[in-house]
């Protein structure tokens, strides 16, 4: 039996750290008892260290000579954590009185993040309070500028492809100088 490729290598990595990161959202704890203020303020705050995280993480990207296929890794990693992020933040919220209709799992709030970000929206789940009506337009504005980037990095990628396979059918065969064969 042949060992996998790098890009097999690759996929399987990635699945492996969505894995471990959705196992450490279903264990990491709940806070049941925070004030809204309280809630605010520590959902704010991450947010904000989320939104650090995905522009530094960009813009290194951005910056260094990683192929398209470690951009999309990255893109697809980052994706998922702030889903994790946002669904742990949601429940957190719903256990808050009269802010989310039909949240009550973990499970509910991941169902009801991905959801969201795949503009589905079935209206099951959805927030019914201030505060979680806040939390959400805050998500669904880093679902626009995620999804965003999204299509910026694999529209680059097929340009890249396309443009590689352009050059590569354009290049003098054996034998050939310059356009012209030898006879």
């Amino acid at each position: 039996m042949r060992a996998p490729g790098p890009a097999a290598r690759s996929a399987i990595g990635t699945v492996l750290i969505i894995a471990a990161a959705t196992a450490v959202y279903y264990v990491i704890p709940v806070p049941s008892q925070l004030s809204e203020t309280a809630w605010a303020v520590m959902f704010f705050a991450g947010s904000a260290a989320l939104g650090t995280l995905i522009l530094l993480a960009g813009a290194r990207l951005l910056r260094a000579r990683e192929t398209e296929r470690v951009r999309m890794r990255s893109l697809v990693v980052l994706l998922s954590v702030t889903v994790l992020f946002f669904s742990w933040a949601d429940k957190s919220v719903a256990a808050l009185p009269g802010q989310f209709d039909d949240l009550h799992t973990r499970t509910d709030a991941l169902y009801f993040n991905v959801s969201t970000l795949a503009t589905v929206g079935f209206g099951d789940v959805h927030p019914a309070g201030q505060l979680a009506r806040a939390a959400v337009t805050l998500q669904i504005v880093f679902n626009l500028v995620f999804l965003g980037a999204a299509i910026s990095i694999i529209s680059g990628f097929f340009r890249t492809r396309a443009q590689s396979r352009i050059h590569s059918s354009h290049r003098p065969a054996d034998g050939e100088a310059s356009g012209t064969a030898e006879k």
